[in-house]
């Protein structure tokens, strides 16, 4: 953005009619110093009041400030009291600052089986995992920072003899991973951060849908595909990147530890290959829902795209999870395809949900797991791949999509 620009801000009615504007079409506005003061009160009203589905929780929660009343910023132990949650069921948790009004974005266990179950895991992967990692730092004149966003492993999905979609296996995975690390590797980048969508994994169980089981490689359920996917994710993706930086993975519906998508909400498999990756020396930070996060001058917020916050507007996402006067990036996964198909009612009900405007940019991106019998059937068809993003030197994002 060039010095002499002037900042203009989109604005809904409310935000327009309590600020004392007159409307006008294009809903962009110049505020005065006054305005923009009071416009900020507004946001902040809205994040402490929203009602958010983050976690999924069965009853709806609302963000509470971590102010204390005595102005400091409360622990997560505090802050549960203070609000009457639960501590002992808190999963993870994470400190979010930068929206104006900082709260805690918790995750917690939905059951005491779901606890134990995790927990065990946990006990398993810490008495067979070591660190393995040694960070393999390559000299480089580029000062360039390289985003590499995956989507939709789906380890363990076996995919075999459908019309159009193409196979899919293990080795077929090991072979696009590979293939991934060659090729970021010839960007010659100083960092490369991973920025993972979610669905590691088929099934924990091998019963998320119906006859999930028959799409399952054999003994890829349970502890076993969590350690395996870490150790694939290690060997054939991660250890071989020039310059790794920091990993971040969110959760998507197929990474849960129950076969009720009721019963886990939180991800829990992805919380554990998440755990697993740490235990092998990488840094990594997990969350079930999102991530929201500032990388060379650029905000990227992650999504896998099957929860309530990706039904939200873009703008809604922005308010809550961005970062003003940034360029934001919100990634979204689940599909399987880089382009999101219609059915003929929803073309004729057709409302534009994906945006790309002067200050954000939301996408899906490819993803390697291309389908199976229920998204062919539903017409989803697609290349496996990956993308690529880093800051073209204007705060703006350079995308690169690689097919595979």
């Amino acid at each position: 953005m060039g010095k002499n620009k002037v900042r203009r801000y989109r604005l809904n009615d409310v935000q327009v009619q309590k600020l004392g504007l007159e409307p006008n079409k294009s809903n962009r506005y110049r505020l005065s110093k006054e305005q923009e003061i009071e416009l900020l009160k507004l946001k902040e009203n809205f994040e402490i009041k929203t009602e958010t589905k983050t976690n999924d929780y069965k009853t709806k929660q609302k963000i509470f400030t971590a102010v204390s009343p005595n102005g400091g910023i409360m622990n997560i132990k505090k802050y549960c009291n203070h609000y009457g949650l639960d501590f002992e069921k808190v999963r993870s948790f994470k400190l979010v600052s930068h929206t104006g009004v900082p709260f805690y974005n918790i995750a917690f266990y939905e059951s005491d089986e779901e606890k134990e179950n995790f927990e065990e895991i946990k006990k398993i992967l810490e008495s067979e995992l070591t660190k393995v990692y040694n960070h393999k730092t390559v000299f480089t004149e580029s000062n360039e920072i390289d985003n590499l966003v995956i989507s939709d492993l789906h380890v363990g999905s076996y995919i075999d003899g459908l019309i159009k979609t193409k196979d899919y296996s293990i080795p077929i995975l090991v072979d696009y991973l590979e293939q991934t690390a060659y090729k970021v590797n010839k960007n010659n980048a100083k960092k490369v951060n991973v920025l993972c969508l979610g669905d590691l994994i088929e099934s924990f169980t091998g019963l998320n849908h119906k006859n999930s089981w028959k799409g399952l490689q054999k003994g890829m359920i349970g502890a076993e595909v969590v350690k395996f996917t870490a150790k694939i994710l290690h060997e054939k993706l991660l250890s071989k990147i020039n310059n790794l930086g920091l990993i971040q993975i969110v959760a998507g519906n197929h990474d849960r530890l129950t076969s009720d998508k009721e019963e886990d909400v939180d991800g829990g498999a992805a919380d554990l290959v998440a755990f697993a990756l740490e235990l092998m020396g990488y840094e990594v930070e997990f969350h079930p829902t999102v991530i929201s996060s500032q990388i060379d001058g650029i905000n990227y917020i992650l999504l896998h795209g099957h929860k309530g916050i990706s039904k939200k507007t873009t703008e809604q996402i922005c308010w809550m999870y961005g970062v003003q006067g940034m360029f934001n990036v919100i990634l979204e996964g689940h599909l399987h395809s880089y382009v999101q198909k219609l059915s003929t009612s929803q073309r004729n009900q057709y409302k534009t949900i994906k945006d790309d405007s002067t200050d954000t940019l939301r996408m899906h991106c490819r993803s390697y797991f291309t389908g199976n019998v229920f998204s062919e059937d539903l017409g989803y068809t697609s290349n496996a791949g990956y993308t690529v993003i880093r800051n073209n030197g204007k705060g703006l994002p350079d995308i690169d999509n690689k097919l595979l």
